[in-house]
């Protein structure tokens, strides 16, 4: 029986209860002996013996090693843990034999226990490897039974070992009478580490035939687990499945944990599913709508209302209006008066939950509304004001108005009893309109001039009136009777007439409709696109441009947006707009705008003809000597250029755009270098990118000296192509390298890179320069800073990767981007320095590196006509990192993709990586695609049956499994190897076949 455990691991203790057993008897003897000795020597004795006591009694609480290692043996069998219920948990009943094996083995033990153990011995067996597919017909056999006794349920606990093998069962039962069996047992209970539970299969076997039976089954689940919420996640959402059956389940949880995201929306969705279930989306309703759990509800709650809404009738919307009276009753204050205020004055008739986004609270008042607008055709008002009653005062008052507003069965008595009261103590709403005219309509002036005109209450003396205005504390009595003042009959407001007035003077007239507050977004525009400037010729689109001045009255249209149609529009057809630029550039005249005209010429720089390059460079000229007063075009520099410097750097983009396209400069060639080196000498401007701790190439190609650096470099390889490489701009470029700081590291973050185009450039210029590059001449830290960058951003280049091997070695220490890709080229060409051995060995001093180094050579030996070399360099590197580097191989999963190695040769490494990995690796998918689209062997399917053991994600086990049954279809030449018989045996004891 200790042989099962250990069969998973090679340190077996067989013989140590022997040796640990003899210890403490020889040191007994050893104590019998002393009693002629001195008291110190017997008393070291005494030590011994409790010394060699304690460790026996460490190994016999090492039983736990035991049944660590069973479990490993069963889920390397069945790819999950054992279940743990009850008496049928396989660890517990192997453990529970395990001792009393040892019992009988020290102490002694009769035939007849002997004979008992012998055959729970034989069960455990049976019950632990019985094969896939005896168990799984047994198991189907089991399931058919419609009346199973006591005798079948200890069957079935044989038979079940995973909890797979518990779902495979479930799913082929047809009858409930099963689960009334079982759910006396543990072997149903949901898990609480959000495992996948068996019952699952049972709910999806049985729901449409037996959902009353089932929901039943259900419920009892529920109150076993109902003290852990993880456990009552899972009998809620299999209510959800049974439908209307499963309602008293999903109240019982959703009592439990109203702040349950989970059971909320378990709840929420079978009232969609069942909208007439009117007493079950009640009680759903005054749990979720609770403002206390309004944090966990938010994604589901708008989805709810909408069932909640479109299910009213005339038997529960009265009761379901009450409910959400209660419910917004419990809203804090503060985010009503939020409400409150962008609704303004208008009816609550008219909300529109969608303006504003803040909380629920919209959501409830746009129900609210949609319900009274619902219910006011059928109700009486009355009761629609009793129902509505519970609101808060702000609320209640616009339910209230909107109610009498818009019911018949209202009397007028009432209506002008309301517009009374609603004077004196708020302002007016929309609503109130319509009542005021009805009582105008119907009833004499004597019922309600005088009883308004109290409730207004006396206008203020003159002279206290404007004081309060010009000291803006103008009091709430006298703002609300100028508000009604825009409501009510003339003759009501006569004494307040003269008041009235003077308050418009400061506030303007008082109006009766405020529209509510909408939170506008947009983006900019331009007052012309760029297809309706294309249409132009370019002499008139810049006529239009010119004539264009900014207004308040176009919101978010600005001369930055006009910039960019006008950029797109020169991109689009740069040759046209090219032929005259010094004189396009005097109609728009504007630095912002002759800025987005030279980058559209950049941006397609290649449509511009020799000719027209000179022109180019005259614009540039032009535009430095900041020919034209800069007009204010709007607020700040997003919307426009407020100097010429902008413009100045598109001039350098121009001028990089024509050397990469090789049109040149129409001889302007001298002033064009006499303007790069200006730029590149001045560094008084910052990037434009001020985080500290972003990288060097980003802020430097976001800074104008180092743009106009790369402008250089461009210009350069212009008059490489040539012929003809000018020596001044060679001795500008190495003279940036003395810089320090981070102005050194951005100029280096463009040279450094280019250290392959600056040896095609010339050869001695790099051997000139790398010292002040690289190396020991250049000031401290830039060596190893623009090493960094040259690996980061540059490609790989052998002269770099000999010469300076060390400092390349701390960028792969330190991490940096790229720098173990270069390494591992540096490998495959064989460079001095970088032999498979040399590598692995460096790498090996950083955890990690090598399994990062099996992912960059997978990546760099991808695609078609890789050398043989290469692969064989390559796969004695990962046969190096196989025999010594065993913990850091998951990375060579990459390697699947690497066609270049042979299928023989990447099926042993494979299978080595592993064995080594206990089958985890990355790109599984892949490593089991290309085992499977080889022709199969036991090789091949061992690789994926290793896979399958070892993932641990179930997605990318089932996608695994795709490919190793393919495999298994495919290998009919071998179904009497092992390796076709594990394989099949492992898909089928976690369920992935059949």
């Amino acid at each position: 029986m200790k042989a099962i455990p250990s069969s998973q691991s090679s340190a077996s203790s067989g013989g140590k209860w022997k040796t640990l057993s003899r210890e403490v008897v020889e040191a007994k003897q050893q104590l019998a002996t002393t009693a002629d000795l001195t008291a110190e020597d017997r008393e070291a004795a005494m030590q011994h013996l409790f010394a060699t006591v304690d460790a026996l009694s460490v190994f016999h609480k090492q039983d736990a090693v035991h049944q660590r290692r069973l479990i490993a043996v069963i889920v390397n069998r069945t790819g999950t843990e054992p279940l743990t219920a009850g008496d049928v948990a396989p660890i517990t009943s192997y453990q529970r034999i395990l001792s009393r094996l040892d019992r009988g083995l020290h102490s002694g033990i009769a035939i007849g226990p002997a004979r008992d153990l012998w055959h729970e011995c034989v069960s455990i067996l049976r019950q632990l490897f019985t094969p896939p597919e005896i168990r799984i017909s047994e198991l189907d056999e089991l399931a058919q039974s419609q009346e199973p006794t006591g005798q079948d349920l200890e069957k079935l606990k044989l038979l079940i070992v995973s909890p797979y093998h518990l779902r495979r069962f479930l799913g082929q039962i047809n009858h409930p009478s099963w689960l009334d069996i079982l759910v006396e047992t543990q072997l149903l209970d949901p898990p609480t580490d959000h495992q996948g539970w068996p019952m699952f299969s049972a709910v999806d076997n049985l729901k449409e035939d037996h959902a009353p039976e089932l929901a039943t089954i259900i419920e009892k689940i529920a109150k076993k687990s109902i003290q852990i919420e993880s456990s009552s996640w899972y009998p809620a959402r299999a209510a959800l499945d049974i439908g209307k059956h499963g309602h008293s389940t999903l109240k019982l949880c959703l009592k439990k944990y109203p702040r349950s995201p989970a059971i909320s929306t378990f709840a929420v969705s079978a009232c969609e599913k069942d909208p007439h279930a009117d007493a079950f989306i009640e009680f759903v309703a005054n749990v979720v709508l609770n403002h206390r759990n309004w944090e966990h509800s938010q994604v589901y709650v708008k989805n709810f209302m909408n069932t909640y809404r479109l299910g009213l009738n005339q038997n529960n919307g009265l009761r379901r209006l009450k409910i959400l009276s209660y419910r917004i009753s419990d809203v804090p204050e503060e985010e009503l008066n939020h409400a409150l205020f962008i609704m303004q004055n208008s009816s609550l008739g008219e909300y529109v939950a969608d303006e504003s986004g803040r909380g629920i609270l919209p959501t409830l008042l746009g129900a609210i509304a949609s319900c009274l607008k619902t219910l006011v055709e059928t109700c009486a008002s009355g009761d629609l004001l009793a129902s509505v009653s519970p609101l808060p005062d702000s609320v209640r008052e616009r339910a209230k108005a909107f109610v009498l507003a818009n019911s018949r069965d209202t009397d007028i008595a009432l209506i002008n009893q309301e517009v009374a009261s609603a004077i004196g103590k708020r302002d007016p709403l929309v609503d109130d309109d319509g009542l005021i005219q009805r009582v105008v309509d119907e009833c004499s002036q004597d019922s309600y001039v005088s009883a308004w005109q109290t409730s207004l209450g006396n206008p203020p003396e003159l002279q206290a009136l404007g004081t309060a205005l010009s000291e803006r504390n103008l009091s709430a009595e006298w703002r609300r009777a100028y508000r009604w003042s825009a409501f009510l009959p003339a003759q009501v407001c006569a004494p307040w007439a003269t008041a009235v007035a003077v308050i418009s003077g400061a506030y303007g007239p008082a109006t009766k409709r405020k529209d509510p507050i909408r939170a506008t977004f947009g983006y900019g525009r331009s007052p012309i696109t760029s297809e309706e400037l294309s249409a132009m010729p370019p002499r008139q689109a810049a006529q239009w441009i010119a004539n264009w001045s900014p207004s308040d009255a176009e919101w978010l249209v600005s001369a930055r947006e006009l910039g960019r149609a006008l950029e797109s529009t020169v991109s689009s057809n740069c040759e046209e707009w090219s032929r005259d630029p010094v004189i396009i550039a005097s109609q728009i005249r504007h630095p912002t705008y002759i800025a987005h005209y030279l980058r559209g010429l950049a941006n397609d720089a290649s449509a511009i003809g020799t000719e027209a390059a000179g022109r180019m460079i005259d614009l540039i000229e032009l535009t430095r000597t900041h020919p034209w007063p800069v007009v204010v075009l709007g607020k700040d520099d997003f919307d426009y250029d407020p100097t010429w410097r902008p413009t100045e750097h598109a001039g350098i983009s121009l001028i990089k755009a024509l050397a990469q396209s090789s049109i040149g400069f129409g001889g302007r060639d001298e002033y064009v270098w006499s303007i790069l080196a200006n730029e590149i000498e001045n560094r008084s401007e910052t990037s434009g990118i001020i985080s500290g701790s972003a990288d060097y190439l980003e802020t430097a190609i976001n800074r104008p000296f180092t743009r106009a650096l790369e402008a250089a470099f461009s210009v350069i390889s212009m008059e490489r192509k040539e012929g003809n490489v000018r020596p001044e701009g060679l001795r500008i470029i190495s003279s940036l390298l003395t810089l320090t700081d981070r102005e050194g590291a951005e100029a280096r973050a463009i040279i450094a890179p280019k250290a392959r185009f600056i040896a095609y450039v010339s050869p001695d210029w790099l051997e000139s320069i790398a010292p002040r590059l690289f190396g020991d001449e250049a000031p401290p830290a830039m060596g190893q800073i623009a090493v960094d960058l040259a690996l980061q951003w540059g490609q790989p280049y052998e002269w770099i990767l000999e010469n300076y091997r060390g400092l390349i070695r701390d960028s792969i220490r330190r991490g940096v981007q790229n720098s173990l890709t270069h390494c591992m080229i540096a490998m495959l060409w064989g460079v001095q320095g970088y032999a498979p051995s040399e590598t692995i060995s460096f790498l090996s001093e950083t955890a990690g590196k090598i399994s990062e180094a099996g992912k960059s050579i997978g990546l760099a030996l991808r695609g078609e006509n890789i050398p043989g070399e290469f692969a064989g360099m390559a796969a004695e590197f990962w046969g190096m990192a196989i025999k010594d580097h065993t913990r850091e191989l998951s990375g060579f999963g990459w390697m699947a993709e690497v066609k270049a190695i042979a299928d023989n040769t990447w099926n042993d490494l494979t299978l080595g990586t592993l064995s080594a990995t206990h089958g985890k690796i990355d790109l599984s998918q892949s490593v089991a695609e290309r085992a499977a689209d080889q022709e199969q062997s036991e090789q091949t399917l061992a690789i994926l049956d290793s896979l399958i053991r070892g993932l641990e994600e179930e997605w990318d086990r089932r996608e695994v499994a795709t490919y190793a049954k393919s495999s298994l279809l495919s290998a009919a030449s071998i179904v009497d190897t092992p390796n076709y018989r594990r394989l099949r045996n492992t898909l089928m004891e976690r369920g992935l076949m059949d």
